[in-house]
C-alpha cells in the first residue's frame, strides 16, 4: 500500500469570477461600425498531455473537473484592438481573439472597471454575453466570462463621450476549452440512486439543512458544497465553511435552499435564493478548509440557519453529511459508527474518516460539505474519498479542530474569525437570525451508547435533548420503553437556552440474547404543550449477544497501515465490527483484534485506500483469522487490490467439520523451535508448516503419530501447522520465541 498521490495540473479558474449579464446587443449587430477589427491569436496547444492527465484526475472528488487550459495574455484598451469614434463622439473598442481548435473560450480579467453609461459584450455568431455595466464592477477589480462555444470570439466595449478615457479593461488570460464543458455540466437528477433527499430528515436536522449552501461560479456553474456557520458572538456575520480545494473566488455565488420539496420523489428545487460575492477570510491545505464571508447576509426570506461547531479533537460517535452530490438537490448521509482519526489517504491526524456510510453517500459536488457530530455540530468538511453508490468505501473530512488554530497565521485559521475576542469557546450550538418560530419545542436528538450489536446482556443508553424553542427549557419528561416492557419515566430539570443541548443517562437495562427495540420520547416542556411533536421521539434497534463466541483477527500492516481498514458483516449484510484506524509505520506493526461474534457465518472485508493491497517487498502485510477454538481459518499475505472479501463461520462445534482437536496436540506451545506433534488420526495424513506470509517452511508427507520437530533455524514469530487427510483439515498456530 503506497502513499496516495496526485498529478499536479492547472486548476481552471477561468470562469469562477464571471458576472451576470444585463441584456442588450452589441453595436456591431446594427452594422453601424466598420469591418476593421484587430485579431489576436493564442499559441496553438497540443492537448493530448492534458487528456492523459484527466484519465487519472477525473476519478477523484477533490480535483475539479478540468475542461480548459489557461494561457496568459496582456490585452487592454491601449495595446490591443481598434477604436472607432461615432458621429456623436461616443467610442467603440473591439478585439477578436482566436484560440485554434478550441471547443470553447472564456476570459479572465485582472482589471475591469466600467464608467457609468458604458457597456461591454463578448460574443460570436451564435452566443452573446452582456451587456456588462458599472454594476458588474467589484472592489477587487477582477472579472471573467463564462465559456462561449467555438474557437473565435469578439470583445466590444462601448464608451459614451461623457466617460471618455475612464474605462479599464485588462484581459490577463484566455482559457482554451479542450473538453466539452457544456456536456459535462451536472445538475438536477445527476446524483446516484442511493441518495436520500435532505427534506426527509427535517424533523431532526431541519436547522442544519437550512445551513447547507451550494457554491456556483459567477456564471452559475455548480461546483461544490458548503455551510453557513456561526461565530461565537452569534451576530449574523455570514461566514461560509467549505473546502480549500474547491477554490471559491470573490465573485462566486452561494445558493440556499436548493432542495427537493418531496421526500420520496426527486423534485427540482428553487434556484433564486442566492448571494453573489464574498471575501476570502482564511484557508489552509492540511485540513483542506476555506472560510469566506459573504458580501451580504442572506435576507430573512431565505430562513437560513447558522450551524454550530465543535473544535474539540475527540472522535464523534456518529457522523452526518448534508451536501449536493453531482450538483443535484440537497441530500443527507448518515454514519452510525464512530469516526476514525486519519490522514488523507495516508498516515496522520488531520482528518476524520467515515469508514462506511450507513445511509446515503457522497459524490463529486459534495466536496466542502459539512460533517456534523452526534450533537449537530460541524467537526469537518469533505476533502475527498472513494465512497459512492454501489460501494461501502470511505470518505475523508478535514478536521475542524485542526483548522481552528493549528496554524498561527490569521489567514490560515478559523479561530481569528469565529472567536476574534479569544473567549476560549470550544463548542457553539448554532444561531437563527430570524429567531425560532416556536416558544416550546424540545427535541429528543438521539439515543447513544447503544451499538447495533451488543456484546453482553446490558445497555446503558445516553439521551441527548435540544431546546428548539425561544423560551429557556427548564423542565421535561423523558419516557423510555424497551421491547414493549412498559414505559419508564425520568423528570429532567435544567436551564437550556435556545439550541443548547444536554445529555441524560438512562439506568442500565438487561436484555436477553436476540433483537431488541429501545423507544424514547419526550414531552411536557416547561409543563406545557410541545409545539412540534415530530421531533419528540427516537428509537434504536439493536441485537444483543449474551453468549458470544470470540474470534481473533491478527493484522500485520505494511509500511502504509493508514491505508488499511476492515469491516465484518453479518449474514444480513449489516456492519457488525469495523477497524478503528492504523498508523503508517516503517516496517509495519502487528495488531490483534478480539471479535465478539456468535454461532453464524460472516464476511470480513479488508480494504486498501490506495488500491494495491499489501506491498513493500520485505515488509509485506498479512492477516490471519482464528475461530473460537484457536484454529486458524484464514491466512493471507498476497492481497494486491483495493479490497479482499473473506467469508467465514464460527460454531460451537467447530468449523467446516474439522476433526476434534483432541486428536491433534502440540507441546510445548509456545516453544523455542523444538516441539512435539502428537496425533491420534487413523488415516494417513500430511503435515505442513507455514510462516505468517504463507511460505512453506516444513513438510512431511508420512509423519509418525508422534513427530519431533526442530525449527530452531527459523526466526521467532507465529507459524501455522496444517494436517490434512482426505476427510479433514486441522490448522493450529504455534509461537516460536
Amino acid at each position: 500500500m503506497k502513499n496516495f498521490f496526485f498529478i499536479l495540473f492547472i486548476v481552471l479558474s477561468g470562469f469562477v469570477t464571471a458576472q451576470i449579464s444585463h441584456g442588450g446587443k452589441p453595436l456591431s449587430f446594427g452594422k453601424v461600425l466598420t469591418n476593421n477589427i484587430s485579431l489576436h491569436e493564442t499559441t496553438v496547444l497540443n492537448t493530448q498531455q492534458y487528456i492523459d492527465e484527466d484519465l487519472i484526475t477525473d476519478v477523484h472528488k477533490d480535483i475539479a473537473w478540468r475542461f480548459g487550459i489557461e494561457q496568459a495574455v496582456n490585452l487592454n484598451l491601449n495595446n490591443s484592438g481598434s477604436w472607432e469614434t461615432l458621429p456623436n463622439g461616443d467610442r467603440v473598442w473591439r478585439l477578436e481573439i482566436k484560440s485554434k481548435n478550441a471547443l470553447s473560450i472564456n476570459l479572465n480579467f485582472s482589471s475591469f472597471q466600467l464608467p457609468k453609461g458604458a457597456q461591454f459584450f463578448v460574443f460570436n455568431q451564435k452566443d452573446v454575453l452582456g451587456a456588462f455595466t458599472e454594476s458588474n464592477n467589484k472592489t477587487t477589480g477582477e472579472f471573467s466570462t463564462s465559456p462561449i462555444k467555438g474557437d473565435r470570439i469578439t470583445l466590444e466595449y462601448f464608451e459614451p463621450l461623457s466617460a471618455q478615457g475612464k474605462g479599464t479593461i485588462q484581459v490577463s488570460s484566455v482559457v482554451h476549452g479542450y473538453r466539452d464543458f457544456f456536456k459535462q455540466l451536472k445538475a438536477f437528477g445527476s446524483a446516484g440512486p442511493c441518495h436520500i433527499n435532505a427534506i426527509c430528515d427535517t424533523p431532526f436536522w431541519g436547522n442544519e439543512i437550512r445551513s447547507a449552501v451550494m457554491l456556483l461560479t459567477a456564471s452559475n456553474t455548480r461546483f461544490c458544497s458548503g455551510a453557513l456557520i456561526s461565530n461565537v458572538a452569534k451576530d449574523g456575520t455570514p461566514f461560509v465553511l467549505s473546502a480549500f480545494h474547491c477554490n471559491p473566488q470573490t465573485n462566486s455565488i452561494y445558493m440556499f435552499n436548493y432542495q427537493s420539496p418531496d421526500c420520496t420523489n426527486n423534485i427540482d428545487g428553487i434556484t433564486t435564493q442566492t448571494v453573489s460575492g464574498c471575501f476570502l477570510r482564511a484557508s489552509d491545505a492540511p485540513s483542506d478548509f476555506e472560510l469566506v464571508e459573504l458580501s451580504s447576509a442572506p435576507p430573512a426570506s431565505y430562513k437560513v440557519f447558522y450551524s454550530g461547531w465543535s473544535n474539540i479533537n475527540i472522535a464523534p460517535t456518529k457522523g452526518t453529511g448534508i451536501h449536493f452530490p453531482s450538483s443535484d438537490v440537497k441530500k443527507i448521509s448518515h454514519d452510525k459508527d464512530p469516526l476514525i482519526e486519519s490522514g488523507y489517504y495516508t498516515a496522520g491526524n488531520d482528518h476524520w474518516e467515515v469508514l462506511d456510510w450507513n445511509s446515503g453517500t457522497t459524490e463529486g459536488g459534495s466536496s466542502g460539505s459539512p460533517l456534523y457530530d452526534q450533537n449537530h455540530r460541524i467537526v469537518g468538511q469533505l476533502h475527498g474519498g472513494d465512497a459512492d453508490c454501489g460501494n461501502d468505501a470511505f470518505d475523508y473530512y478535514g478536521k475542524f479542530s485542526l483548522s481552528w488554530d493549528a496554524n498561527p497565521t490569521n489567514s490560515n485559521q478559523l479561530k481569528f474569525w469565529l472567536d476574534p475576542t479569544n473567549t476560549g469557546t470550544t463548542t457553539t450550538d448554532g444561531y437563527d437570525p430570524n429567531g425560532t418560530p416556536t416558544t416550546l419545542d424540545a427535541v429528543l436528538l438521539d439515543a447513544t451508547d447503544v451499538s447495533p450489536f451488543i456484546c453482553g446482556d446490558s445497555i446503558s443508553p445516553i439521551i441527548t435533548i435540544r431546546n428548539n424553542g425561544s423560551s429557556n427549557l427548564t423542565s421535561l419528561i423523558i419516557n423510555y420503553e424497551l421491547d414493549a416492557g412498559g414505559v419508564n419515566q425520568i423528570n429532567w430539570s435544567g436551564n437550556l437556552p435556545t439550541y443548547a443541548i444536554d445529555t441524560i443517562s438512562l439506568p442500565t437495562m438487561y436484555v436477553a440474547n436476540g433483537n431488541h427495540l429501545l423507544k424514547t420520547y419526550c414531552g411536557n416542556p416547561n409543563s406545557g404543550l410541545d409545539q412540534n411533536i415530530l421531533n419528540d421521539s427516537n428509537q434504536v434497534e439493536f441485537k444483543s449477544n449474551d453468549n458470544p463466541l470470540f474470534g481473533t483477527l491478527h493484522f500485520n500492516t505494511d509500511n502504509f497501515g493508514a491505508e488499511s481498514s476492515w469491516i465484518i458483516r453479518d449474514a444480513s449484510g449489516s456492519t457488525y465490527f469495523e477497524s478503528k484506524g492504523y498508523p503508517s509505520t516503517v516496517g509495519g506493526q502487528s495488531f490483534t483484534e478480539s471479535l465478539c461474534l456468535y454461532d453464524s457465518c460472516f464476511t470480513l472485508v479488508i480494504r486498501d485506500s490506495y488500491g494495491d493491497g499489501y506491498c513493500c517487498a520485505a515488509v509485506n502485510g498479512s492477516i490471519y483469522l482464528e475461530n473460537n477454538f484457536g484454529d486458524t481459518i484464514y491466512v493471507d499475505s498476497t492481497f494486491s487490490s483495493d479490497s479482499l472479501v473473506i467469508p467465514f463461520c464460527l460454531s460451537t462445534t467447530g468449523i467446516n467439520e474439522i476433526t476434534n482437536n483432541s486428536q491433534f496436540k502440540i507441546y510445548p506451545n509456545p516453544n523455542q523451535g523444538i516441539f512435539t506433534i502428537s496425533s491420534q488420526l487413523r488415516a494417513p495424513y500430511q503435515l505442513k508448516i507455514y510462516n505468517i506470509i504463507g511460505k512453506s517452511v516444513y513438510q512431511n508427507n508420512q509423519p509418525k503419530n508422534k513427530e519431533f520437530i526442530d525449527l530452531t533455524t527459523l526466526h521467532a514469530g507465529a507459524y501455522f501447522i496444517l494436517i490434512e487427510t482426505k476427510e479433514s483439515r486441522i490448522v493450529k498456530r504455534i509461537i516460536i520465541n
